[in-house]
């Protein structure tokens, strides 16, 4: 009996891409997008359910194998492809180069329990070199006889450590995920922490830059909590440390943020001395856009080296 219940399932998984939500999906507020028929865990209460890496993966990505191989380039199950429109007016992060499409396996996948049935699951189909990985991300139910998504959309994070939540404001809902990115693995002392904001349109999780209210791009998404790089080498070289917290309330959040720069003395000493800049800034949620009242300290700063110094290099561990 349990081989047949495999097979049974197994048949519902390869027939999944033509007959499940790429067919049914027709407007971007559909509340259906994508359905998984299985009876594994069926005897639990759904708050208790949960799937192997296996499942959710051929539940998201499109052409998933038993090997770890799926369609490339990447494509989740409404038949879209992976691709991330954001970052693209930023001055923190740099652009990112893609590493080498690889099989994906248990550790390319997060599921966070959000209570209940609901569960918010990223699967991550590519990898970057500066340590963040991208690939579906949705919101799901278990329901008596199987899995449902509701929501559908794409995530590019740090994936170390993570940890994805959902806000509510009343401008929206907002995805926020949590990761770290480590210079040697597995040593905290050299890991970043960053936050990925992603607003929730419709049924569609929409990747998006921060903006001014006069619709102006203002920074990227991605927002550093604890970093730290260089700035230049040489004489011009500038240590800095970033620091910034996240608070919220029923309007969006508040970004409270320390930036300390280590830099040349200005006398003509071989001596350094250390500069310490405060800030806060709110970022809202309206109609699916992210509008910030200012940009980064740490974008600003970068920016204005980068004017004062050119050509200069900026490496940076985020």
């Amino acid at each position: 009996m349990e081989t047949a219940r495999i097979i049974l399932v197994g048949i519902a998984l390869v027939a999944w891409p033509t007959t499940g939500c790429a067919a049914r999906r027709k407007t971007q507020t559909d509340p259906v997008t994508c359905t998984m028929l299985t009876n594994v865990g069926a005897s639990l209460p759904v708050a208790e359910r949960s799937l192997p890496a296996s499942q959710w993966f051929s539940l998201l990505l499109y052409g998933y194998l038993p090997t770890g191989a799926i369609t490339r380039p990447a494509t989740d199950c409404s038949g879209r492809h992976t691709d991330w429109p954001s970052d693209r007016c930023s001055v923190w992060p740099e652009p990112t180069v893609p590493l080498p499409s690889q099989s994906v396996t248990a550790a390319d996948l997060v599921v966070e329990n959000l209570g209940g049935p609901w569960r918010l699951i990223w699967a991550m189909a590519e990898h970057f070199a500066d340590g963040q990985a991208q690939g579906p991300v949705a919101l799901t139910q278990f329901e008596d006889q199987g899995v449902r998504v509701y929501s559908l959309g794409i995530l590019r994070a740090h994936p170390t450590r993570a940890k994805l939540g959902l806000k509510n404001f009343a401008g929206g809902t907002l995805l926020v995920a949590e990761g770290e990115s480590c210079a040697v693995h597995q040593n905290q002392s050299t890991c970043s922490r960053t936050a990925r904001l992603v607003p929730l349109v419709g049924n569609r999780f929409a990747p998006v830059d921060l903006s001014d209210t006069a619709g102006k791009c203002s920074g990227s998404t991605l927002l550093l909590l604890k970093g730290q790089g260089t700035v230049a080498q040489g004489s011009g070289r500038r240590d800095f440390q970033f620091e910034s917290a996240l608070s919220y309330n029923a309007d969006g959040l508040a970004i409270h943020e320390q930036l300390a720069v280590e830099e040349p003395a200005r006398d003509g000493t071989s001596g350094t001395f250390l500069r310490r800049v405060q800030a806060e800034r709110r970022v809202e949620l309206h109609a699916g856009a992210l509008l910030a009242t200012a940009p980064s300290i740490l974008d600003r700063w970068i920016g204005a080296q980068k004017e004062s110094d050119q050509p200069t290099k900026t490496t940076a561990r985020q």
